[in-house]
């Protein structure tokens, strides 16, 4: 068990630290299928909750972001029995019940989870046209967002690894009530994210106050340009982190180093800070001393070639522009000193629906192509890349960094 991080954690300028005051990077995992359409993680049926943990902390990352829906916290029925062949102790359960025993599983190795609401309804995340790019819709009101996520810091609340909660994934448009809502910043009405962190994450600190408020940007996280004029300000200030997402998609084909530093420095890296000299943010500020932390709650890549890499030459469509992507997101991660989770641990799927259409999109087992273990879920499906993240896991600066690195293992 990493006995180094001494929870709770908070936040010191532009760093995570822990209750001793040094830097924690979250450096870590993506774990999904339980926001999906039988609300539960993937893998069980291959793999032992418990194996599974301690294999990613045997390889140095420090948290799992834990997907969930809305959905999936109010299921009474057991989930699928097949599904859980590697937890037989497991079989008869609600899906909330097999997720607290993966969140404990996942604890006890020391890691700190991070639940996140993937979705309100269960399915996979995420298009303009699932319905779920806000914290309300047709079936789930506002108020039920708050009162789970409410529920959730309250369940798990004696476990201080379940140290941060990521409140509304990947911020989009939806349609509600035939309407076509668009989210914004600081606008102060129904579809300002900057109120609804920081109306929930008080909220949540009502029933723990001990909790990271995750808020993510607009435009599928991509966006927290709205920050250096709206921050959430919460009433415990030391709080509050920031998160972006970032795929190659995002970005133009084969985009230098130096635009695309850039572009990521206005979207949200300039909350970091830097001083004179450093990093610009969109109304000209330097952010002096950071402003608040910065995690990539989600990027990832096909790992099933190196040339997506930038390590292999390649004749098929694609890999040359991803490899331009990674090599580019890499330096940005490591000039910035980054937090960061990767999208995703899982080799293979669960199953999952676009909510708002009802076509299936994957089935139980299908692969996945950016996941970082074997098809048997044990062991590192390319050895390389793991290798690559493994070497970016251990902070650079920060807060007894260099007395007591806590990313080392």
């Amino acid at each position: 068990m990493n006995v180094d991080i001494a929870t709770p954690l908070s936040t010191s300028g532009r760093f995570i630290v822990d209750a001793r005051g040094r830097r924690v990077r979250l450096a870590g995992v993506n774990w999904y299928g339980a926001s999906e359409d039988f609300g539960l993680p993937a893998g069980l049926d291959r793999t032992n909750r418990r194996t599974l943990a301690r294999n990613i902390a045997r390889h140095g990352f420090t948290c799992v972001r834990f997907p969930f829906s809305l959905w999936m916290t109010e299921q009474t029925a057991p989930v699928p029995g097949q599904y859980l062949a590697a937890n037989r102790d497991l079989i008869g359960s609600t899906p909330l019940q097999v997720y607290d025993a993966c969140v404990r599983a996942l604890t006890d190795e020391g890691l700190i989870v991070i639940p996140n609401c993937h979705l309100l309804s269960c399915g996979w995340c995420c298009s303009d046209n699932d319905g779920n790019g806000l914290w309300y819709n047709e079936g789930w009101p506002a108020g039920k967002f708050t009162a789970i996520w409410q529920e959730i810091a309250a369940r798990y609340k004696s476990n201080g690894l379940v140290a941060a909660m990521d409140i509304k994934n990947e911020p989009r448009q939806a349609t509600v009530g035939g309407r076509v809502l668009t989210p914004t910043w600081g606008t102060g009405d129904d579809t300002d994210f900057a109120a609804m962190y920081t109306t929930v994450g008080n909220l949540i600190h009502e029933v723990n106050p001990h909790l990271l408020i995750i808020c993510e940007g607009l435009k599928y996280a991509g966006d927290l340009t709205g920050v250096a004029r709206h921050p959430v300000r919460l009433e415990r200030a030391d709080k509050v982190v920031y998160s972006m997402h970032d795929y190659s998609w995002f970005h133009p084909k084969g985009q230098s180093q130096a635009s695309y530093i850039e572009e990521m420095t206005k979207a949200g890296g300039y909350l970091l800070g830097g001083g004179p000299g450093g990093p610009r943010g969109p109304d000209g500020s330097d952010g002096s001393d950071g402003v608040a932390p910065v995690w990539i709650g989600e990027f990832g890549n096909d790992t099933g070639s190196l040339a997506n890499f930038g390590l292999d030459p390649t004749s098929q469509v694609g890999n040359a522009d991803n490899g331009v992507w990674w090599n580019n997101i890499k330096a940005w991660i490591t000039e910035a000193d980054l937090d960061w989770c990767w999208w995703a641990l899982n080799p293979t799927h669960a199953k999952g629906i676009n909510p708002g259409t009802g076509q299936l999109l994957y089935d139980w087992g299908d692969r996945e192509p950016y996941g970082l273990l074997t098809s048997d879920w044990r062991g590192a499906g390319n050895p390389v890349v793991m290798k690559l993240l493994k070497s970016m896991i251990r902070p650079r600066t920060g807060p007894g960094v260099d007395s007591a690195p806590l990313a080392s293992r």
